[in-house]
C-alpha cells in the first residue's frame, strides 16, 4: 500500500485520538475539593447556601430527576430574610455519582430529611420544590409533616399513577424528529468527553439536551426560553433509574405521594403556570384534589414551567409574601 493511502487510513484514528478528552463536564465533589459541600449520612452533597444561618432555614429542591440546582439560584434573593440552602441531589449536578441502587425516590426523600436536619436542626423549615422537586416536597410533607411550616410546590409532574399516565401522554405529544437529531448529534460527540467517574459522557449528552433552551411549548410561553447553559451538569443515571421507566410505562409509577399528607397543617402553596403542559389546569384536575384543604393554588399568568428562573422578580415577591404569613 502506498504511503498516502496508509496515512489516509490512519487519519480517522488519529483524529479520534486527538479529540478524545477535549470535551469536558464539570467534576463532581468527589474530585473537585474546591466545591462547597456538606457531608450528610456518609454522602458528600454539593451545597450552596445564601444568607445568615441564624435566619429561618429555607431549602430549595431542584427538578429532574437528574437536574441540578444552579438554574434556581435566582431564589438566592430570598436570603435577605431566610437562610437559603440549595443542594444537588444524590448522583446529580456536582454531587458524586453513585450506584444505581441508591437512585430511588425513597433515597431522595431520606436525603431531603438529612438536609433539613443538618441545616435546620429542631427549627421548622420552609421548602420550595420545583417540578420533580415538587414531587419530593409533597412526599416529604406526608412523611414529616411536623418539620415544615411553609411549603411551595411548582408544577409537580406526577403524584400518583393516574397523573403519571396523563403526564406521559402529554409529554409524548411533544416529541419530535428534531429531538432525535439533537440526541444523535450529542451522542456522536460523547466519546470525546473526558471521563473520571465513568458517567461524564452520558451526563454530557443529557446536559446538552437540557440546555437546548427551545422557546415556547411544551414548557414555556411563546417566545420564552431558558437562558443558555442554565444547567451545569445533568445526572443521566438518576433520570434513567427513576423517570425513564415511567416514560416507557407510566403504570410503573405506583406511588401515591400524598398518602398521609392530611397530617400536614402548615401552609402550602401550589404554583402553576399558564403555558406549561402540566400547568394550572393539569394541576387543578390531577393534583389539587389530593392536597390538604389549606392549599392555595395560584396561576402565574403569562409564565411557563420555569417561572422561578425566567420571572425571578415576580416569583421572589410571591414567595416572600407567602412565607411571611
Amino acid at each position: 500500500m502506498k504511503l498516502h493511502h496508509r496515512l489516509a487510513a490512519l487519519a480517522p484514528i488519529s483524529l479520534t485520538s486527538l479529540l478524545a478528552g477535549c470535551l469536558q463536564v464539570p467534576a463532581t465533589a468527589a474530585y473537585d475539593t474546591q466545591l462547597s459541600c456538606a457531608q450528610i449520612d456518609g454522602y458528600r452533597f454539593h451545597v450552596r447556601t445564601f444568607g445568615d444561618q441564624r435566619l429561618p432555614p429555607l431549602v430549595v429542591v431542584h427538578g429532574g430527576p437528574g437536574g441540578d440546582s444552579a438554574y434556581l439560584y435566582t431564589l438566592s434573593r430570598l436570603a435577605e430574610h431566610y437562610y437559603v440552602i440549595f443542594y444537588d441531589q444524590r448522583g446529580t449536578g456536582l454531587s458524586p455519582r453513585v450506584e444505581r441502587e441508591q437512585l430511588t425516590l425513597q433515597r431522595n426523600l431520606a436525603d431531603l430529611h438529612g438536609i433539613v436536619t443538618h441545616y435546620a436542626g429542631d427549627r421548622p423549615v420552609r421548602l420550595i420544590g420545583h417540578s420533580w422537586g415538587g414531587m419530593l416536597v409533597i412526599a416529604y410533607l406526608a412523611v414529616h409533616p411536623q418539620r415544615v411550616s411553609h411549603a411551595v410546590v411548582v408544577e409537580p409532574g406526577m403524584l400518583n399513577t393516574a397523573a403519571a399516565r396523563e403526564f406521559v401522554r402529554r409529554f409524548k405529544q411533544y416529541q419530535s424528529l428534531g429531538d432525535g437529531l439533537a440526541l444523535l448529534r450529542y451522542l456522536v460527540l460523547a466519546p470525546f468527553v473526558a471521563s473520571r467517574d465513568g458517567q461524564e459522557r452520558h451526563d454530557y449528552v443529557m446536559t446538552r439536551l437540557m440546555n437546548r433552551a427551545r422557546p415556547g411549548a411544551p414548557y414555556q410561553c411563546a417566545g420564552q426560553a431558558m437562558p443558555p447553559d442554565a444547567f451545569v451538569r445533568a445526572g443521566y443515571a438518576a433520570f434513567d433509574a427513576m423517570l425513564k421507566p415511567v416514560l416507557d410505562n407510566p403504570d410503573t409509577f405506583s406511588e401515591d405521594l400524598t398518602r398521609g399528607i392530611d397530617a400536614y397543617t402548615g401552609r402550602l402553596l401550589l404554583l402553576s403556570s399558564e403555558c406549561s403542559f402540566i400547568g394550572y389546569r393539569y394541576q387543578q384536575e390531577f393534583h389539587l384534589p389530593l392536597l390538604p384543604p389549606q392549599t392555595e393554588h395560584v396561576e402565574a399568568r403569562g409564565m411557563g414551567h420555569n417561572m422561578l428562573t425566567l420571572n425571578p422578580q415576580w416569583s421572589v415577591a410571591a414567595l416572600g409574601e407567602f412565607f411571611a404569613r
